[in-house]
């Protein structure tokens, strides 16, 4: 999944035309990109009372760079669909400020890139008596005005003990 992660996605369209005499002529047309950047591919949240780390709530942050030559994309829709993790864990924090919010089990949130945007859309934690492991994947779909759809999938575990410096 690591392709998806530094996945840098360019819609060019190249078209090759003829003028006048039949001298083919090339033209390129190029849309906005984005870039999903910093991603994680597994997402722990710690148990109550672990022993590693507090039982704070796990934050997951969210990386978002245009690349020229569209270097800001406004309305850019964030979806992450947590339907997977069913009732593991639970919201403990919704990031309003982003303009967050859940249809059922789908968070959207609507960004606005220049250059690049980085923000926590909400924290998890586990439900009491979740069990420890995996708790399934949520997936991220990144979509703007005319530019393509960007997917990366994160798999969530409940009860890893954090890293320093993570």
């Amino acid at each position: 999944m690591a392709g998806a992660t530094a996945a840098v996605v360019l819609v060019t369209l190249a078209v090759t035309v003829t003028a006048g005499g039949g001298t083919p002529v090339a033209a390129t047309v190029t849309g906005p990109a984005l870039t999903l950047t910093g991603m994680r591919d597994t997402y722990e949240i710690p148990r109550a009372g672990s022993p590693v780390r507090d039982d704070a709530p796990g934050e997951y942050r969210i990386g978002l760079t245009a690349r020229e030559p569209h270097p800001v994309v406004t309305d850019v829709q964030v979806s992450i669909d947590l339907t997977a993790l069913k009732d593991e864990v639970h919201l403990v924090r919704v990031d309003k400020g982003h303009r967050c919010g859940m249809t059922g089990r789908v968070m959207t949130c609507t960004v606005d890139v220049d250059r690049s945007a980085a923000f926590t859309p909400f924290a998890l934690a586990p439900r009491p008596g979740a069990v420890p492991g995996p708790a399934g994947a949520m997936t991220v779909t990144v979509t703007g005005p005319g530019t393509p759809t960007v997917r990366h999938t994160t798999q969530v575990v409940v009860g890893a003990p954090a890293v320093a410096g993570r």
